[in-house]
C-alpha cells in the first residue's frame, strides 16, 4: 500500500460489495467517471468486492442505477468513521484539541539546556551566565537570537574564548572552549610571592627551595604567617625577589566534641518506601500527601526546576521512607565504645581528606559525665604538609635628586 493509499485510509474507506449481471460495466463506469477504486477482487460470480473513499462513494448511486447492481456497504475505516462515531462526544474533542494546542505551544520553548566543553567552569556557572545573555529554561526559541546570546555570554563569562548554540527541538547545546589558565605551579615561576601558613601548629620540616625560610623547626606558626619569603638576601649582591618555593610540614591540632546519652531515641526502619509528588512555585511548597499522621517518616526530595515566563517553578519527586521510634538504654562502657568508633570515623571522612599527605600521629579521648550522659571530647594530631603561595606587590620607589 502506497502513501496515497494510507492517507485515503486516514480520511475514511468504504469496503463495498456490488452485485449484479454488469459488474464489469459497473468498473468501466467508475474508471470513465473518474472514481477511484481500488483492491478490486471478484467474490463469486456477478459479485465484487472493492475499496473506495468516502467522498467518491456517493458516485456510485448513479451508476448503480445505470447498471442495475446492488450496492452493499462491507466495512467502514479510517478517522472520519472514528470521529464521527465519537460526534456527540464534545469533551472529549475538546480535549484532544486541547492536547494538540499544548503539544504545539509547548514544543516552542526550550526545555532542557545542555553545557559542552566546560571542565574548569561549573555548570551551573554557565547556566546562570545563559539566564542573564536572554536564555533559560521556559524561553520561547523562535525568537532567539543565537547571536546576541553568544556574544552576551562572552561578556558575562570571560574565562571562555568560543561559544556555540545549537537547538535541536526542545533541548539547547551551548559548546563552549576555556581559557587556558596557568597551573598554579606555572604562577609560581612567573611571579614573586611569599609561602603563607594556611594552617596553625608545630613546625616539623621546612625546607626552602627558593627563597628565605622565616622560622625554624620546632616553632609554632600561626595561620597567616609567612613560612618561606620570596627573597633572597646577601652580603656583597642586592636583594633579590624571587617566586618562593619549599616543603613545609607542621603537626595540626583538631578537635571534636559528641555528647551522648544513656536514654536516647533511635529510628528502627520497618522496610516500607511511599512515594508522592508536589510541585514549588516561587519557593511556595505543594506536597500531595496522602501519608499517615500516626506514622514518622524519613523524606527526601528530588526536583526538576523550570523557568515558566518568570516563575520559578519545581516539580518535586518525595520518597518517604517509614521508620518507628525505638527507645534504647546504653551503659557507659557501650558509650565509650560508640565514642571510640565515632572518633575514628570522624578522623576517616572529615580530617585527612582534608589534608595534604596528613598522617595520623597521636589521637586521646576525655570524658566527662553529665546528668544523663557522658561528654567525648577528641583530640588530634595530624602532620600534614601546608603552605599556600601568595604572590606579591612589588612597590617601586623612585629616588628625587636634588
Amino acid at each position: 500500500m502506497g502513501l496515497s493509499d494510507n492517507i485515503r485510509n486516514l480520511s475514511g474507506v468504504v469496503t463495498v460489495e456490488i452485485e449484479g449481471f454488469f459488474t464489469e460495466r459497473f468498473i468501466n463506469l467508475c474508471r470513465i467517471n473518474n472514481v477511484k477504486i481500488w483492491d478490486i477482487r471478484n467474490v463469486v460470480k456477478g459479485m465484487v468486492r472493492f475499496k473506495i473513499s468516502v467522498s467518491d462513494f456517493k458516485k456510485l448511486r448513479k451508476i448503480a442505477r445505470k447498471t442495475k447492481c446492488k450496492l452493499k456497504i462491507k466495512k467502514k475505516e479510517g478517522l472520519y468513521f472514528t470521529l464521527f462515531k465519537y460526534r456527540k462526544r464534545k469533551f472529549a474533542f475538546f480535549l484532544l484539541f486541547m492536547v494538540i494546542f499544548f503539544s504545539i505551544a509547548f514544543s516552542t520553548f526550550v526545555w532542557h539546556i545542555n553545557v559542552e566543553g566546560n571542565n574548569e567552569i561549573a555548570k551551573e556557572t554557565v547556566i546562570e551566565s545563559l539566564k542573564e545573555s536572554g536564555l533559560y529554561v521556559g524561553k520561547c526559541k523562535l525568537w532567539l537570537d543565537k547571536k546576541e546570546i553568544i556574544n552576551n555570554l562572552r561578556v558575562n563569562l570571560q574565562d571562555i574564548t568560543w561559544a556555540g548554540l545549537d537547538i535541536d527541538g526542545t533541548a539547547v547545546t551551548v559548546k563552549i572552549v576555556e581559557k587556558t589558565k596557568l597551573k598554579d605551579k606555572d604562577i609560581q615561576n612567573n611571579k614573586n610571592g611569599d609561602i603563607i601558613a594556611n594552617k596553625s601548629g608545630v613546625i616539623t620540616r621546612l625546607v626552602p627551595e627558593n627563597g628565605t625560610a622565616m622560622l625554624n623547626e620546632g616553632s609554632y606558626v600561626e595561620k597567616g604567617s609567612v613560612l618561606i619569603e620570596g627573597k633572597i638576601y646577601s652580603k656583597i649582591l642586592d636583594t633579590k625577589s624571587v617566586p618562593a618555593k619549599g616543603i613545609v610540614k607542621i603537626d595540626c591540632e583538631y578537635e571534636n566534641k559528641i555528647e551522648y546519652k544513656y536514654i536516647d531515641i533511635l529510628k528502627e526502619y520497618t522496610g516500607k518506601t511511599k512515594y508522592t509528588v508536589g510541585i514549588t512555585i516561587n519557593s511556595k511548597e505543594n506536597m500531595l500527601n496522602y501519608l499517615n499522621k500516626s506514622l514518622k517518616y524519613d523524606i527526601t526530595k528530588s526536583s526538576k526546576k523550570l523557568n515558566i515566563f518568570g516563575l520559578q517553578i519545581s516539580f518535586d519527586f518525595y520518597t518517604c521512607v517509614e521508620y518507628n521510634e525505638k527507645q534504647v538504654m546504653r551503659s557507659k562502657e557501650e558509650l565509650i565504645n560508640l565514642s571510640k568508633e565515632d572518633a575514628q570515623n570522624y578522623l576517616n571522612t572529615d580530617i585527612l581528606p582534608n589534608t595534604i599527605n596528613g598522617n595520623l600521629k597521636d589521637m586521646n579521648i576525655s570524658y566527662s559525665d553529665t546528668s544523663d550522659g557522658i561528654i567525648a571530647n577528641t583530640k588530634y594530631v595530624v602532620n600534614e604538609e601546608i603552605g599556600e603561595f601568595v604572590e606579591r606587590e612589588e612597590v617601586i620607589v623612585n629616588e628625587v635628586k636634588e
